[in-house]
């Protein structure tokens, strides 16, 4: 079975087209992964979306163009495949591994403030 792959380190993601209630944005969000141990992994992300986007997040007021969440995550089995789900909020980021650098994703989130996308993440080197 091969090595889990390391994925420590700050992750940038791409600026990603958004849906979210069905108006479109931008999203951009960084993550850092530091505590990896078993294929299993907690983050902190942090996310924007351009105030002139025509679009807020699920927040009130101005910490609806950006905020903090925090981000449970796991390598599938194959040792290509990711996910990441949010406490205490109901979005989640499916992906594949492309290499040591680079994750692709699809991103969703359920119920009223329901919003999908997908980006490219790059770690920084």
């Amino acid at each position: 079975m091969a090595d889990i792959p390391d994925l420590t380190g700050k992750w940038a993601c791409d600026p990603a087209p958004m849906i979210i209630r069905g108006e479109r944005t931008t999203l951009t969000y960084t993550f850092t992964i530091s505590d990896l141990k078993d294929g299993l992994f907690t983050t902190e992300m942090y996310w924007s979306l351009p105030p002139s986007g025509g679009a807020q997040g699920n927040q009130e007021g101005v910490s609806s163009f950006s905020g903090k969440v925090t981000v449970f995550g796991a390598i599938g089995w194959d040792n290509r495949s990711i996910e990441m789900v949010a406490f205490k909020d109901l979005h989640r980021h499916v992906g594949t591994i492309v290499d040591a650098d680079t994750i692709r994703f699809i991103h969703s989130e359920i119920g009223d403030n329901a919003w999908v996308s997908r980006s490219v993440c790059r770690r920084a080197r």
